[in-house]
């Protein structure tokens, strides 16, 4: 489908010249951005952003002084730089990702300097349903409750893009219930390059099970202890990885060592070759909470792994139960446990799901697919 962006109602930018704010950690930079670098008819990005992004070709690194910071705070010294930015720059496109505060700035900056707008809503429905109060923003989040009028504001800033882009059907769905014009509704999964994934496993594996996520309470890592200390009765010689860092390190450490578990797992921090990770592990859990479409398991399936996932976010884009992967419910450990249990006990099973899993990354989601997606939305020759 060619996404058609709202026009512009002034004059044209700068062609191949893109202005992206949003900061992002470097996986996620390079499964985002990257793509996007990759287009020929891409010639620079300037990046808005916290901090300097990861070397890339074509990226160019735009960071508030530590004054404007001071005197405006984080978001309006970003939104100042911006606004400079694309008056300086002309760029063609105004890019963010995530709703707030990085989309409406990119909103307030195409308005002003008459750029169109794509913004990226990476983290699923729960950006902007109820207000955003189950969202990661560290300001939305804090919210207890639903608060339907701030959803409603969330929605019209959404509808003023000339292109939105979200992870997976399900978020797309949503928002054309809302209004959003279908045809300016794009699905633009995060990338993996399958390339880097494409490598031979051991015959005999490190871990059965891996988890590569933050630690942090969406992600429900408690759960994941849970179930090894059950798998653990039956497979007293089970080895299990959690990759990733976080503030609930030291208390998921703790958890295992409740449960009698803390020799089985290793708890490995962050980790810079997680192909080689990948390879060296059975199966790939993610137990979280809520998730958009999570990079690692996309990572984890290109791997050639059989994921065994919650049925959260755009998971279901990818995985197809029973066949490249198994899904259960939030907080249901017995039926991780049993999930588990049975791609363990079925090694050739394992493999046909972990097979057919590396061909639905290939065709959902890797880094020339994206790229192609990406320059149709970008209307880009």
């Amino acid at each position: 489908m060619r996404v058609k962006p709202r026009s512009a109602s002034g004059r044209r930018g700068v062609a191949g010249r893109l202005l992206v704010t949003v900061t992002l950690n470097p996986n996620q930079f390079e499964a985002h951005v990257g793509p996007i670098a990759d287009l020929d008819g891409v010639k620079a990005i300037t990046l808005i952003a916290d901090r300097a992004a990861p070397l890339m070709p074509k990226v160019r690194s735009a960071v508030p002084p530590r004054l404007l910071r001071r005197t405006l705070g984080r978001a309006g010294a970003k939104l100042v730089l911006a606004i400079v930015v694309a008056v300086r720059e002309r760029p063609r496109w105004v890019v963010a990702y995530n709703l707030v505060p990085h989309s409406l700035t990119a909103l307030l900056v195409g308005a002003l300097t008459r750029r169109r707008v794509l913004i990226h809503l990476i983290g699923g429905p729960r950006e902007w349903e109820g207000g955003g109060y189950t969202s990661d923003n560290k300001v939305l989040g804090r919210l207890s409750r639903p608060v339907p009028v701030l959803e409603r504001v969330l929605v019209w800033a959404i509808r003023r893009a000339s292109v939105v882009a979200v992870m997976g059907s399900e978020a797309r769905r949503d928002l054309i219930a809302r209004g959003v014009p279908p045809e300016r509704v794009v699905v633009l999964p995060a990338s993996v390059d399958d390339r880097l994934f494409d490598i031979s496993r051991p015959d005999r594996v490190r871990y059965d099970v891996l988890c590569a996520s933050q630690l942090i309470p969406r992600k429900r890592i408690e759960d994941l202890l849970e179930a090894v200390a059950r798998l653990s009765v039956g497979r007293p010689s089970l080895r299990v990885a959690i990759a990733g860092r976080g503030p609930l390190d030291d208390a998921l450490r703790l958890d295992a060592r409740r449960l009698g578990i803390e020799d089985a797992v290793d708890f490995l921090g962050f980790v810079e070759d997680t192909p080689a990770l990948y390879a060296d592990c059975a199966v790939f859990v993610m137990p979280s909470r809520s998730e958009g479409l999570s990079i690692a398991v996309c990572e984890a399936m290109a791997a050639g792994l059989p994921v065994v996932a919650t049925d959260v976010g755009e998971v279901r884009d990818v995985v197809t139960p029973g066949r490249t992967g198994e899904l259960f419910d939030v907080g249901d450990v017995d039926a991780l446990v049993r999930h588990v249990e049975e791609l363990l006990s079925n090694p050739e099973r394992s493999h046909a799901v972990g097979a057919a899993a590396r061909e639905t990354i290939r065709a959902h989601c890797s880094r020339r697919r994206v790229a192609a997606i990406s320059r149709e939305a970008l209307a880009l020759p």
